[in-house]
């Protein structure tokens, strides 16, 4: 018999669903993506489909949710919502990719619409629940209302930039002491600040990593050891250095003073992207953009874009000012 040791948590097989769409996003194998990804990811938003509650005003909400390690259990936790909006995108994305069942696409497309989106609350934070009762002196460890800024894609500085100042004030608000200072709570902070733009912060987080919750032979401790702080440090690194979560190519996105010169290879980006960088005195000195499928690609950095009409297969060299090299 199968068992959770802690509490069950509702959302986590739409949590799973994301990196089956993620392995598609970043290599892009069509095979893949119809014959092992979209069958579960379908069959998973059945699932939420079902589930979902319908408030008097007509939108749709996880019912009798918890947002992982805080608060009530009760409908419309912000954690869920964006956690079942993020499969419902995801999906819809995948039927379009592979040209398949319209009109199950239409109807998941509409109610992903439905869904009760992240709020604004009192003090200008992003809302962690449906109703506004967060604490602005809440120094918690979670940040799992922020799911739609990383991991997730709902909320972006491009796309959102009201709802991405609202998370900001949310994360600057949980702190960096007490509670807040375990070894994979730094690594996640420091992907949630690369994805809001802030280098320094994000320099903070390493920081505290490596001064409060790592151990002389790098292992991450918890205490007493814990491997999320290792990995998830790598994960929010390149955070900082590459970003491709809203449909561009964004280099050296938050790359703090204390790197004012540096090179990284083979970093992977959405669509079928492998990049080599190198920078010089906090400026972009050279990229190449390697393409595995083919197809369109928007690099940005800093105010600066370029669009390659890739091949498979090709490399595309590029100087600081995204020119051809």
């Amino acid at each position: 018999a199968g068992g959770l040791g802690w509490k069950w948590d509702k959302t986590a097989n739409a949590w799973y669903c994301q990196h089956l769409w993620e392995h598609y996003a970043f290599g892009r194998d069509k095979t893949y993506l119809k014959e092992v990804a979209y069958p579960i990811m379908k069959e998973t938003c059945d699932f939420w489909m079902d589930q979902l509650k319908t408030l008097p005003d007509g939108r749709l909400v996880v019912p009798n949710a918890w947002s992982p390690e805080h608060g009530p259990d009760e409908d419309g936790v912000s954690y869920s919502q964006q956690i079942v909006w993020d499969l419902f995108d995801n999906t819809v994305a995948a039927a379009d990719a592979l040209e398949t069942d319209p009109s199950y696409r239409n109807a998941l497309a509409a109610a992903r619409d439905r869904l009760l989106g992240p709020q604004i609350g009192k003090w200008g934070q992003l809302q962690e629940w449906m109703t506004d009762r967060d604490d602005p002196k809440d120094q918690h460890r979670h940040t799992s209302h922020l799911f739609a800024v990383y991991p997730g894609h709902q909320i972006s500085l491009a796309k959102t930039p009201e709802l991405a100042k609202a998370a900001a004030v949310s994360l600057a608000a949980r702190g960096e002491a007490g509670d807040s200072r375990r070894s994979w709570t730094w690594p996640w902070r420091c992907a949630l600040w690369a994805r809001l733009g802030e280098a320094e912060k994000c320099h903070r987080m390493v920081r505290g990593l490596l001064t409060h919750n790592m151990l002389p032979n790098l292992f991450a401790n918890h205490p007493p050891f814990q491997l999320d702080g290792n990995f998830g440090i790598t994960a929010a690194i390149c955070e900082m250095l590459l970003q491709s979560q809203t449909g561009e190519v964004v280099l050296l996105p938050a790359l703090p003073q204390a790197w004012p010169s540096g090179s990284v290879r083979g970093l992977r980006a959405r669509g079928g992207f492998e990049i080599d960088l190198a920078w010089q005195n906090g400026r972009l000195s050279t990229a190449t953009i390697r393409s595995a499928v083919g197809g369109p690609c928007t690099v940005r950095c800093g105010e600066k874009t370029a669009t390659l009409a890739t091949a498979p297969g090709k490399s595309y060299a590029l100087d600081g000012e995204l020119h051809h090299r």
